[in-house]
C-alpha cells in the first residue's frame, strides 16, 4: 500500500501567497519545518529548501536546483536568468520581483519563520509554474 505522508500543519509552516492584479491574495503553498515545499490544496510535496540556501524542485526521477537565497532575503536564479538577481523579501514578508530583466513589482507575501526560503520558493518555483500554466491555457 502506498501511503501519502501526513500533510503538515499550516500553522507551523511558512505560508506563501501570490498577489493578484485586483489586490487579492491566493494561497499557493507552504514550507514545513523540515524545509519541504508543499502545493496548497493538493497535499503534494513539490520540492525542498536546504539549510545552505538552495531551492530544489522534485522531478520524476531526481531533484533540480532552481536557485539560491540569502538569509537577508535576496533571491538569485540559476535557470533562464543564469546567476541573475530575481527579487527579495522585505522584513514584513512582502515579496518583490526585480532584477536585471524584471521591473520592480510586489508579487506576493510570505508569513512564518522561514521568510527568505518561502520568498525564494515563490519566485523560483510557484510563479514560473503559474506563468507556464497560463501560457498553456492560452
Amino acid at each position: 500500500m502506498n501511503e501519502q505522508p501526513a500533510r503538515p500543519l499550516i500553522d507551523k509552516s511558512t505560508v506563501i501567497y501570490k498577489s493578484t492584479v485586483a489586490g487579492d491574495e491566493i494561497l499557493l503553498g507552504y514550507l514545513d519545518a523540515e524545509g519541504r515545499i508543499w502545493r496548497a490544496g493538493e497535499g503534494v510535496e513539490v520540492g525542498r529548501v536546504t539549510s545552505d540556501g538552495r531551492v530544489l524542485r522534485k522531478t520524476a526521477y531526481d531533484t533540480r536546483e532552481l536557485g539560491v537565497f540569502t538569509a537577508e532575503g535576496e533571491v538569485r536564479s540559476h535557470g533562464l536568468f543564469e546567476g541573475g538577481a530575481l527579487g527579495w523579501v522585505d522584513a514584513d514578508g512582502v515579496v518583490n520581483q526585480g532584477g536585471l530583466i524584471f521591473g520592480e513589482e510586489e508579487v506576493g507575501r510570505v508569513a512564518g519563520p522561514q521568510q527568505p526560503a518561502a520568498a525564494a520558493t515563490l519566485l523560483l518555483l510557484f510563479l514560473p509554474d503559474d506563468a507556464e500554466e497560463s501560457r498553456r491555457l492560452r
